[in-house]
């Protein structure tokens, strides 16, 4: 009744509609009292309301505390925007294990608009695991195995000392397991009042080779030849339940002579093979992790990008459902071949795609295409009016720019809105070859791994210079120039300015300090069943850790290498595939099985011991042994008459040389070796015996050396300086055609075309050396600079006839702004005047000819006219 009097008395006094007729002194009386009453209506339906939550568990964290949110124990409704609730007690810890009270108040500004409710809790407890992995356990000879009791093994320990724990394993312990198929293992942990933390693996049991011995003894007898190759029945049985498929070898195989009497052979058995749910990789790119210690990988083959996660979990991030080319979410987003890959400070990942596009993929898996059309050219312009032309690697600068290599010699810019810049000019300015790898520094210096083998820098400026190495591979640590590369591809920068590279046709990870000295890091690891030996390695990055993430790529693996060179891999078997998993995942499943078997050797003629030896005597031709340097002896050994040997080994200072013949000969003896034959009979095993040595001598040849082959011009003349050395006598040059002298140490050349000269030298025991020279006769090239493509079957393409002497040469033709329009290796089909199948517009465009006999370029101007 109170409350609709009031209401309705509120209703008129906020409508003006207090009764006409009453006292200006009551009416004011009245409007107060209104007011107040009024008042007190709108401030108990302001009220919160605090609704509690039912069987209220608030479980501790791995540190046995916890900051309660009302939100974790009741629901409130009617809070005003500028209303307050709190909690008691705010904080909970291992003392308040149990139940317990909550006691929530909320209040919108007053005394009257505050509510408090206590509400009953239960604290429980976290219990921790230890760190855990799928696990692999051998089978019996029947392929019998059962679940083992793995709470022990995992066994939690609670951060809360009067937490009582109860461990339960799913399946249970003892539960038969079916071989080579893994079962689903779940362990759960829970205090006395229902705090609880759950673990999950897999058990995979495998089948392991067995071996029954042959009954013994065992006799192997040699053949006529004194040869016998052990065969796995010789000596035993390999099975193996499961029926996979087994590898056996025996140690020593082939027997000879040698081991006569008895003897232990070992015999190995073996079904070691790739586990089907360890992770692999298609043919890895890149990689690069977040702050987390996430890794994304770049699977060039399975078109997608790969997750491992810190925690070993590999999935698939985004692609993975066919290649292709879509933007979308997850799986609905389709690449090409991927390659580089870099990330920013909020996560978004950066992709090349050899769709010829750039790939943003931002931390929930979307993916959109911010730079690229797919034409595969180059061309500046704003995101997707932009085209790239064979984009390789990515790296991105603390103001978000990215600087994107290609295939053209070229570095893209993309900008954080999308514009797509050319920064380096065209390789005939630039000195670029093929760069792959990029990064950068916070001063604004890109770091480009070339295909010349040279480590380059780019100032922003837009300098080049070389950092490390030189046009030219080889495999020297060295400082600047004097250290050598063998195709660079990956590079990354640390915090102390050392830059990191993998070098993928030495196999190596190269380490260059800010001084530009290069050194090897030295790999190793811990692991038994690993391997610290790179294959083809080419992506790079660092963890946040300061560790190196190397993309192992034709060994299929993500590794991981310390700064001190200690390689652990973190994920893929070296099988090529596209399966998720764990890496805790054991790589193999199967194993090894060895026994060691005792035989009894005979010879051909069942006898355990050799028979007595038979001495050769040899001879030599000529018969003081002695000849010019270059030049054959011949030597023949001969055994005494009524003996038989079959086995011959020629020795020269004691190392086996030759074939199994009664004769030998070489042309490579050095003065002072000795020559002797090992004369044997393997039928019957005769002890070997050694002949008496026959001493070579070797009398030296003239030395002659030419620096270089010259190359002149057409009419021109070149002295020709042989580097002469040791006993001549007498000179002689051939062809006489274009010499000024036959027998002179100096003539001059002045053929027509290109010549080979032979210069004889010849010494005062009538030892000879005849070395060649070649003269290369430059002729010179007329390049017409018009043509006329019109299609009237007269001078339609730029013809340089001049150019089928050089069948090597390159051809390159460029439009004025340096974009590439044509390119050939020989010039075997002339340029018509298009590009792309296009005729271009009549202008000039510009040339650069290499002719690949190592001088300098030919460059100039074309006109088209039409």
């Amino acid at each position: 009744m109170r409350s609709t009097f009031i209401s309705v008395f509120a209703y008129h006094l906020k409508n003006n509609r207090i009764i006409a007729g009453v006292s200006g002194a009551l009416k004011k009386g009245l409007c107060v009292l209104c007011l107040i009453i009024f008042a007190i209506s709108a401030s108990r339906a302001q009220a919160p309301q605090i609704t509690p939550k039912v069987a209220v568990r608030l479980q501790l964290d791995e540190t046995g505390h916890k900051t309660v949110a009302f939100t974790d124990v009741a629901d409130i409704t009617g809070l005003a925007a500028n209303g307050t609730v709190s909690v008691n007690p705010l904080h909970i810890d291992c003392s308040l294990l149990g139940p317990q009270t909550i006691t929530v108040t909320a209040s919108n500004g007053t005394p009257a608009t505050t509510q408090t409710k206590s509400i009953p809790v239960i604290v429980t407890s976290t219990p921790v695991f230890s760190d855990h992995h799928d696990i692999t356990i051998p089978a019996d000879n029947n392929c019998n195995t059962v679940l083992p009791d793995y709470t022990a093994m995992y066994a939690p320990h609670d951060i809360c000392n009067n937490a009582t724990l109860s461990i339960k394993q799913d399946p249970l312990a003892g539960t038969p397991l079916i071989v080579n198929q893994p079962t689903n293992i779940t362990i759960t942990a829970s205090d006395q009042f229902g705090g609880i933390t759950a673990i999950f693996f897999t058990v995979t049991s495998y089948a392991i080779p067995v071996i029954f011995p042959k009954p013994g003894p065992i006799t192997l007898k040699l053949s006529e030849s004194g040869s016998y190759e052990v065969q796995v029945a010789d000596l035993g049985s390999p099975f193996v339940c499961d029926g996979s498929t087994l590898t056996n070898t025996m140690s020593p195989l082939d027997l000879n002579c040698a081991n006569l009497g008895n003897q232990t052979i070992t015999l190995t058995s073996s079904n070691l093979r790739p586990n089907p749910q360890a992770v692999t990789f298609s043919v890895p790119a890149d990689a690069v992790t977040d702050a987390a210690g996430n890794i994304y990988v770049a699977d060039s083959y399975s078109c997608s990008i790969r997750k491992i996660a810190t925690n070993g979990t590999v999935t698939t991030f985004a692609g993975g459902s066919g290649c292709g080319y879509a933007d979308g979410s997850g799986a609905t987003a389709k690449f090409k071949v991927v390659n580089g890959i870099t990330i920013d400070p909020s996560g978004n990942l950066y992709v090349i795609d050899e769709n010829d596009r750039v790939r943003k993929i931002t931390p929930n898996g979307t993916v959109t295409t911010i730079a690229g059309n797919g034409q595969n050219k180059t061309v500046d312009g704003l995101g997707t009016a932009a085209s790239f032309q064979d984009p390789k690697g990515i790296t991105i600068d603390a103001g978000g720019n990215l600087y994107i290599t290609q295939g053209d010699y070229r570095i893209r810019k993309v900008t954080p809105g999308g514009m797509v810049i050319t920064i380096t000019p065209p390789s005939s300015v630039s000195k670029l070859n093929s760069p792959i790898g990029i990064t950068t520094d916070p001063l604004g210096n890109l770091y480009i791994t070339d295909y010349s083998s040279a480590i380059k820098k780019i100032a922003p400026d837009g300098t080049i210079t070389t950092v490390a190495g030189h046009d030219g591979s080889g495999f020297t640590d060295g400082t600047g120039a004097a250290a050598s590369f063998n195709q660079p591809k990956g590079i990354i920068r640390d915090n102390q300015g050392n830059l990191y590279v993998t070098d993928s046709k030495n196999n190596a990870i190269r380490k260059i300090d800010p001084s530009g000295k290069v050194t090897t890091l030295q790999l190793y690891t811990n692991n038994p069943v690993d391997k610290a030996t790179l294959n083809n390695p080419i992506g790079i990055k660092l963890d946040p850790f300061g560790n190196l993430i190397v993309v192992d790529t034709d060994n299929e693996r993500i590794v991981r290498i310390t700064p001190a060179g200690q390689l652990t891999t973190i994920a893929g078997n070296g099988i090529v595939g596209n399966n998720n998993g764990n890496t805790n995942t054991p790589a193999m499943l199967g194993g090894t099985a060895s026994i060691n078997v005792p035989v009894t050797v005979l010879s051909s003629i069942n006898s355990t011991s050799p028979q007595g030896g038979i001495v050769s005597t040899i001879s030599s031709l000529p018969a003081d042994a002695t000849v010019c340097a270059g030049k054959a002896i011949d030597f023949t050994a001969s055994i005494p008459p009524g003996t038989t040997v079959n086995s011959y080994q020629w020795q020269v200072n004691g190392v086996n040389a030759g074939t199994n013949q009664s004769t030998f000969s070489s042309s490579a003896l050095q003065n002072g070796d000795l020559v002797t034959c090992i004369t044997a009979n393997n039928v019957s095993c005769t002890v070997p015996q050694t002949s008496q040595p026959i001493q070579a001598h070797i009398n030296p040849a003239p030395g002659i050396v030419f620096a270089q082959n010259p190359t002149i011009k057409l009419g021109e003349n070149i002295t020709l300086v042989p580097q002469l050395s040791g006993d001549i006598v007498s000179l002689s040059w051939s062809p006489a055609l274009g010499l000024s002298s036959t027998n002179t140490p100096y003539p001059i050349a002045n053929p027509a075309v290109t010549t080979i000269y032979y210069l004889t030298a010849t010494s005062s025991l009538n030892c000879q050396s005849i070395v060649p020279v070649t003269v290369t006769v430059i002729t010179p090239i007329h390049i017409p600079n018009t043509f006329t493509p019109n299609g009237d079957g007269f001078n339609d393409v730029w013809k340089i006839d001049d150019l089928v002497n050089y069948p090597n040469c390159t051809v390159n033709i460029f439009n004025r702004y340096g974009q590439a329009l044509f390119h050939a290796n020989g010039y075997g089909t002339p340029w018509d005047g298009t590009y792309h199948g296009g005729k271009l517009p009549p202008g000039t465009y510009y040339y650069i000819i290499d002719l690949k006999n190592g001088n300098k370029p030919l460059a100039g101007w074309v006109a088209i006219i039409r």
